[in-house]
């Protein structure tokens, strides 16, 4: 079967930048077409990228600044399948982490060369291909990894995940692989006969009436759970992969809760995730783990994955966000506030924090981000689709590019 090719995407006012990158791509393989825009579209014009099957990589101009961050904003937002390139002019003395913010992967400099070009373009197509290959068939994986134990990140996974089943089109899991001193039971009050040890057991059969009776559920969030912990138990971890292959077949979208000690179980998930959020709090202990952890996941090659949620961001003394992305190397994607009183009053009735507070505010954020539920406006027929907005250069004549 023939690979499916990804489109390129240039959005500059600069002819020359335009014409560097076609040139560039007349003999890439890989490449179906390169769409050209003279002017910057408005963020709601960017929709035709979801019909790059194959992925869509971005050259994006940011002469003009203002405009260049609202669009990167939305491709990072809501288009999973598209990746960014920020064309910049001269020699690039911004702060990296501004890129990263915006969900940017590679930074280009002006004048381009045909062989940078090709060599960002396959650097990225990489990605995007294993991505492609990943999520074809199977949910997006998500997992939360705590800076260290008392980060938050049980709570945060949980009631993210509630959230997600709640505004989401699929269904939604969330599976608990602290498999020790997992906290999901106690939240949500689960008094299931089974739980996430006995999936890992039966890994190997598992199967749609077998996989249900080891659910618990909580609305319309299903739930792997932790079990007790018993002490004469040994904990099985060899089945992570299947259980996980198994759950991306049947959800949309799954949140894994991860202990942090950094076990093969834990490695597997991450390796499968299409993000990680690292939890941390301000706190000068836990920014040393989470730096820690940070220079592991750069080793398992995850770094581009990885994002910050800080929790507890308004307690007093809490340091700037900026400082802490500038510490950790990573954007700080979400902050939760403190919210004591909430995770309290919902772990005693046993359900999701709901509602218009400052912390369900945050979470939903989390669940939204991991969902896409950003929708294409149907009931606007006056506005105009993203490839009218651009000129079309079919670079060969290819299986599914008939244009």
């Amino acid at each position: 079967m023939p690979r499916e090719t990804f489109v390129v995407a240039v959005i500059s006012p600069d002819r020359s930048i335009r014409d560097a990158i076609t040139g560039a791509m007349e003999e890439n393989t890989q490449a179906g077409a390169v769409w050209t825009l003279n002017e910057y579209p408005a963020p709601s014009q960017l929709a035709q990228i979801r019909n790059a099957t194959g992925g869509c990589i971005v050259f994006l101009d940011f002469t003009d600044l203002l405009r260049a961050r609202s669009i990167a904003a939305e491709l990072d937002r809501s288009y999973p399948m598209a990746a960014t390139i920020a064309v910049v002019p001269g020699r690039c003395d911004r702060d990296l982490l501004e890129f990263m913010q915006l969900g940017i992967r590679e930074v280009i400099s002006m004048p381009m060369s045909a062989g940078e070009i090709v060599r960002v373009c396959g650097r990225i197509a990489r990605t995007l291909r294993r991505e492609s290959d990943e999520e074809r068939d199977s949910g997006a994986l998500y997992a939360f990894l705590p800076a260290r134990p008392g980060s938050g990140a049980t709570t945060i996974a949980a009631h993210s995940a509630a959230a997600a089943s709640r505004i989401g089109s699929q269904p939604t899991l969330l599976v608990d692989f602290d498999l020790r001193l997992g906290m999901t039971s106690f939240l949500f009050k689960l008094h299931g006969e089974q739980s996430v040890l006995d999936a890992l057991m039966f890994s190997n059969q598992l199967e749609d009436t077998l996989w249900d009776r080891m659910l618990c559920r909580r609305g319309s969030l299903d739930i792997l759970g932790s079990a007790p912990f018993e002490f004469n138990r040994e904990t099985r971890e060899s089945g992570a992969a299947a259980v996980l292959d198994y759950a991306r077949r049947r959800y949309g979208t799954i949140c894994v809760d991860l202990p942090g000690e950094m076990r093969d179980h834990e490695i597997e998930t991450l390796q499968r995730a299409r993000e990680i959020f690292l939890v941390c709090t301000s706190d000068l202990g836990t920014l040393h783990m989470a730096k820690r952890k940070a220079d592991f996941l750069q080793t398992l090659d995850a770094h581009a994955r990885v994002s910050v949620i800080m929790n507890r961001a308004d307690a007093r003394g809490s340091m700037p966000v900026k400082d802490v992305e500038e510490l950790l190397q990573l954007p700080v994607r979400f902050t939760v506030p403190v919210a004591e009183k909430e995770i309290a009053e919902a772990t005693r009735r046993a359900v999701a924090i709901e509602g218009r507070s400052t912390v369900a505010n945050q979470l939903e954020k989390i669940a939204r981000r991991m969902v896409a539920t950003a929708r294409e406006g149907d009931g606007d027929t006056k506005s105009h689709r993203f490839i009218e907005f651009f000129s079309l250069t079919p670079i060969r004549e290819k299986a599914g590019w008939k244009r």
